[in-house]
């Protein structure tokens, strides 16, 4: 696969001019932001994503139940095709930090893309939708760069697990692998740069005095431990083989979030802290066959990828080693 190996060759470009802006993930696709106007495409696929929250408010599931699975297959659908584009996504033009806009239709990454269909499965209804997704973007839904959900292992999936579920144990069928690292939060804000606050440090001392405040805000950090469940790709992948573990994958359900785990992910001489998870997308089942819906910086689109091909092109000796997954709690 040639997701790592493109993003970390662009990431040491990047650090020639200083690094970019910080959302959660995929994973450091999340410095290529750029300013840009809300656009037609914008508008029409939030109309678009309004009217199908709406539509498939009244889907039941036999048992009576909203049926989450058919919402975020529906919702995901309207949104098949948008741009990728890292890092689009702000705290709005009252952000201290970072202004770009709070809610966006026409581009996303890995992470705004999950959370914006997530907090459309959510709502009963367009009123609803912006609460759920400030909730999940962000610490008790407190709309600031600092309480951001930067990092999955420790910020996102464990500030949303009221929200969510993990059933990585379950879907794995017994025992499962535990990734591990330090987040050290404090030397990743040492290493944000300017085009977070989207001015020319070099030129402007209000700039650089506002870069320099948000760097400062990394002090009230310590180190923490992080830690995630993850099926190990042996698991999905049998022996000298390499056999489809169709057990397993029958046990995924649609809707639900995959995590790609890279445990103690070695990324800190560029960004301050190691990681344990790259990415970011959905489950979907059509006609049998389980996809991975997502936003991808390979094929700078949201796409779905047939979800054994994906996971078979990793090496042995890749970084990724697994997936966690976690059910949206109904």
């Amino acid at each position: 696969m040639p997701f790592i190996e493109d993003v970390v060759s662009h990431w040491k470009e990047r650090m020639k001019g200083g690094l970019k802006k910080i959302l959660p993930i995929c994973v450091l696709s999340f410095f290529l932001s750029s300013a840009m106007a809300i656009n037609a495409i914008d508008s029409a696929n939030k109309a678009l994503f309004y009217k199908a929250i709406g539509e498939n408010q009244t889907d039941k599931s036999p048992s009576g139940a909203i049926d989450y699975a058919a919402k975020v297959d529906a919702l995901s659908q309207v949104l098949l095709g948008a741009e990728y584009v890292g890092g689009s996504v702000g705290e709005g033009e009252n952000g201290v930090y970072d202004k770009d806009p709070l809610i966006r239709f026409d581009v996303f990454d890995c992470t705004t893309y999950v959370e914006t269909i997530l907090a459309g499965a959510m709502s009963a209804s367009t009123d609803e939708f912006k609460e759920n997704l400030m909730r999940l973007r962000y610490k008790e839904g407190n709309v600031s760069f600092v309480s951001r959900n930067h990092f999955p292992s420790l910020d996102w999936l464990p500030n949303n697990q009221d929200k969510l579920v993990d059933i990585t144990s379950s879907v794995a069928g017994g025992a499962v692998s535990m990734a591990k690292t330090i987040i050290d939060k404090t030397a990743w804000y040492q290493h944000i740069g300017d085009d977070v606050i989207h001015c020319d440090v070099a030129s402007s001392s209000d700039c650089l005095t506002l870069l320099t405040r948000l760097q400062g805000e990394g002090d009230a950090f310590d180190p923490e431990p992080a830690f995630l469940s993850y099926i190990p790709l042996t698991d999905l992948f049998l022996g000298e083989a390499k056999r489809t573990n169709q057990a397993l994958l029958d046990r995924i359900p649609s809707g639900s979030v995959i995590n790609m785990v890279r445990p103690d992910w070695p990324i800190k001489q560029w960004i301050g802290t190691n990681m344990n998870v790259s990415h970011q997308g959905i489950a979907i089942r059509k006609n049998g066959t389980l996809f991975l819906r997502h936003a991808s910086v390979v094929h700078k689109k949201v796409l779905d990828e047939n979800f054994v091909d994906y996971f078979s092109g990793y090496s042995a000796s890749s970084t990724l080693k697994g997936f966690n997954v976690q059910s949206l709690k109904h």
